[in-house]
C-alpha cells in the first residue's frame, strides 16, 4: 500500500458519522500535518468538537494539551498539539496562555474553538497574524444531506479507525523533512503571485510566516500524492475562505482567480481574445483586398490617419474623423468627433468601397448633438434604451491621387502579413486544443489525492472543459476565416 492510498483510508475512516464535514476534517489534518495554527470557528452544535475528535483519533502517541475555560497551567516542555476550546478574546487568562504557548514555542501546533467572530476576536486577542487558517463551520445542513444526517451513517461518534493507519509522531517529523524538499513548480507560482498581487492592490497583509505556511500545506499534499513537486491542484485549497477576514477571503479568492486564469492562458489564450484577434485580421484583410490603391486626404489622430467629413444635424455643422483603415471594409463602426472621442451617437460604413455611409441617432438626429447629449445625461440608468439609428447620407473620400503604386503595394503587403497572422492564430488555436486535452488528462490523475479539495477541483475541471469546448467550436471558425482571407490574398492585382 503506497503512502498515498494509506492517507486516502485514513481520511475515509475518520469521515465516517461526519455529514458536510469532510472538508473541514481533511484541512484540519493538513494542517495537523504541517503545523499550521487553526482557528474552528462556528456556532455551538456545528460539529467542532467532533472534528477535532475524528482528527486525534487518526493519530497515535499524541501529547495533546486541553484548554478549556478553567485551568491554563502551561507544558514544561512542547507538547506536540495545543487545544483552547471555548475561545474567548475578552478573557485575559485565555489569551495571554494562548499568547505563551505561540511565542514561546510550547506546542507543535495549535487549535483554537469557538463561536466567535474571526475577524473580530483575533485581532482583540492580538493573535491574528499568528493564526495562519480559519476553518468555518455552516450553520445550516442541505436537504440534500438530511438523510444521512439523520441515519446511522450520521452519527459522528460511530466511526473508528484501523490501528494500522494511524500516523505516529515518528512518522510526522520524518515526513517533515521530506515535504520540505518538495520544490514550488511554476504552475503553482502562477497562482501565489496573482494572489500576492491582489493582496497588495488591495492593501492586505500576509505575513512572511504564513506564506511559507502556505506553501508547506501545498507541498504537504504533493507529497501525500506522490509527486516530486507541486502542481496547480495543490493551490486549490487557497480558494476556500481559510482567512477570517471577508475582505482578506475576498482579495485571496479574486488573487486566486486571476492566477488561475493566468495559468490556464499559459495553455491556451482565452477563446474570446483569439476570436478578436482573428476578427481584427478580417477587417485589415478586407481593407488591404478592398482598397484601389487610392491616396487620400488624411488627418493624424493619436498616430492614425483619419479621414474627415462634414455633416449638418438640426442645424449643427458636425465633423466626423473615420480611420483610414476603414475603407473597403462592410462593418459600421462609431467615428470620433471633433474632439477626438468615440462618437456613439453616429455610426460609420464603407461599404466595402471608399465611399462612407453615415448614419445618426434618431434622437440626435431630430433634436441635434447637443440637445441628445443634455437629454442623455438627464435620463436615469432604467431607461436607458438603445439607440436607434436613421441613415444621414452617403459621403465620398477626397482622393489626392488615384492608383498610387506605393499604396497598391503596401496593400499586396498588408494583405500578406494579415493572412500569415491568421494562419498562426489557427497554428495556435489548433495546438492549445492539444495543450488543454492533455492538461484535463493530468488534472484527471489528481482525483485520487488524499487532501485534494473537491468543490475547488470540480470547477477547476469545468473551467478547463469549457475553455476546450469553446476553442473546439471557434476552431471552426477560424477554417472559415482562412478561407475568406485565403480567397482575397488573390484579389490584388
Amino acid at each position: 500500500m503506497t503512502l498515498a492510498e494509506r492517507i486516502q483510508k485514513l481520511l475515509s475512516e475518520a469521515e465516517q458519522g461526519l455529514v458536510e464535514r469532510e472538508s473541514i476534517l481533511r484541512l484540519l489534518y493538513l494542517a495537523v500535518l504541517t503545523r499550521q495554527p487553526t482557528y474552528l470557528y462556528g456556532r455551538a452544535g456545528s460539529g467542532k468538537r467532533s472534528v477535532l475528535q475524528h482528527m486525534l483519533a487518526g493519530f497515535k502517541d499524541l501529547d495533546v494539551q486541553t484548554y478549556g475555560c478553567r485551568s491554563f497551567n502551561l507544558p514544561t516542555k512542547p507538547a506536540n498539539i495545543a487545544i483552547f476550546t471555548s475561545f474567548d478574546s475578552g478573557f485575559p487568562p485565555m489569551t495571554n496562555a494562548i499568547s505563551a504557548v505561540i511565542g514561546e514555542n510550547l506546542a507543535n501546533e495549535i487549535i483554537l474553538s469557538g463561536r466567535l467572530r474571526p475577524d473580530s476576536s483575533l485581532s482583540q486577542a492580538g493573535i491574528a497574524d499568528s493564526i495562519h487558517l480559519v476553518l468555518t463551520f455552516p450553520d445550516t445542513v442541505p436537504p440534500s444531506a438530511l438523510k444521512d444526517l439523520l441515519s446511522d451513517a450520521g452519527d459522528p461518534s460511530n466511526y473508528s479507525i484501523s490501528e494500522d493507519l494511524k500516523i505516529s509522531q515518528a512518522e510526522v517529523e520524518k515526513w517533515a523533512c521530506e515535504i520540505e524538499k518538495i520544490p514550488i513548480s511554476d504552475d503553482s507560482l502562477f497562482i501565489l503571485k496573482a494572489i500576492a498581487a491582489e493582496c497588495e492592490r488591495s492593501n492586505i497583509y500576509i505575513s512572511a510566516r504564513r506564506w511559507r505556511g502556505l506553501a508547506k500545506m501545498a507541498r504537504a499534499q504533493a507529497f501525500f500524492a506522490g509527486r516530486s513537486e507541486t502542481s496547480v491542484a495543490d493551490m486549490l485549497f487557497l480558494s476556500e475562505d481559510l482567512w477570517g477576514k471577508r475582505t482578506t477571503n475576498e482579495a485571496i479568492a479574486k488573487g486566486f482567480a486571476n492566477g488561475i486564469n493566468e495559468f490556464l492562458n499559459a495553455y491556451a489564450p482565452d477563446p474570446e481574445n483569439l476570436r478578436k484577434t482573428s476578427q481584427d485580421l478580417l477587417v485589415t484583410a478586407e481593407h488591404f483586398k478592398n482598397s484601389n490603391g487610392n491616396r487620400y486626404k488624411t488627418t493624424t489622430i493619436n498616430g492614425e490617419e483619419y479621414i474627415s467629413y462634414s455633416i449638418t444635424v438640426f442645424n449643427e455643422p458636425i465633423t466626423l474623423y473615420a480611420p483610414l483603415s476603414r475603407i473597403g471594409t462592410n462593418e459600421d463602426f462609431h467615428p470620433l468627433n471633433a474632439l477626438h472621442h468615440v462618437e456613439t451617437r453616429a455610426k460609420c460604413n464603407y461599404m466595402g468601397g471608399d465611399v462612407c455611409k453615415i448614419s445618426i441617432d434618431s434622437k440626435a438626429k431630430r433634436n441635434g448633438m447637443r440637445a441628445s447629449s443634455i437629454m442623455q445625461n438627464s435620463q436615469s440608468n432604467s431607461s436607458n434604451l438603445a439607440p436607434v439609428f436613421e441613415d444621414y447620407a452617403k459621403l465620398p473620400s477626397e482622393i489626392i491621387q488615384a492608383n498610387d503604386p506605393e499604396i497598391i503595394e503596401r496593400n499586396k503587403v498588408g494583405l500578406q502579413n494579415a493572412h500569415e497572422k491568421l494562419y498562426d492564430v489557427i497554428t495556435q488555436a489548433v495546438q492549445s486544443l492539444k495543450s488543454l486535452k492533455a492538461l484535463y488528462t493530468k488534472c484527471s490523475d489528481y482525483q485520487n489525492d488524499p487532501f485534494l479539495p473537491m468543490r475547488p477541483y470540480k470547477i477547476f475541471m469545468d473551467l478547463i472543459l469549457k475553455r476546450y469546448k469553446s476553442l473546439s467550436s471557434f476552431s471552426k471558425e477560424l477554417q472559415q476565416y482562412e478561407a475568406a482571407i485565403a480567397q482575397a490574398s488573390t484579389g490584388i492585382p
